[in-house]
């Protein structure tokens, strides 16, 4: 088998196995290819695929944007205006935020 196994997959991007499954399950994921012996085989592209979710999710887009984004990306498209337009409302959050906080503190 020329992929990755689960396990290493989860060491090499910090997510743990139960959270890979279930990214495949809900669609964020391509399910992997299997081994004669059905373990599941992922490629590196998996490895990045699940690297940009981290750092997605740690910028506040929702699992839904993010598949979005990749689905956007696999299809051969660029996201970017999407993904801007994304960027901006979350910042626009964010500045709200700021600013109740700020109210609070006061």
């Amino acid at each position: 088998m020329s992929g990755l196994l689960i396990g290493e997959l989860a060491r090499r991007t910090g997510f743990p196995p139960p959270t890979i499954r279930y990214y495949e399950e809900v669609g964020l994921l391509r399910k992997p290819s299997r081994a004669d012996s059905g373990y599941r085989s992922y490629s590196s592209k998996t490895v990045d695929e699940l690297l940009f979710v981290k750092k997605a999710q740690a910028l506040g887009f929702s699992l839904d944007e993010i598949a979005e984004i990749l689905k956007l990306s696999r299809s051969g498209q660029k996201p970017c205006e999407r993904v801007l337009a994304m960027s901006h409302k979350h910042l626009e959050t964010i500045e709200t935020r700021i600013r109740e906080l700020q109210k609070f503190r006061g």
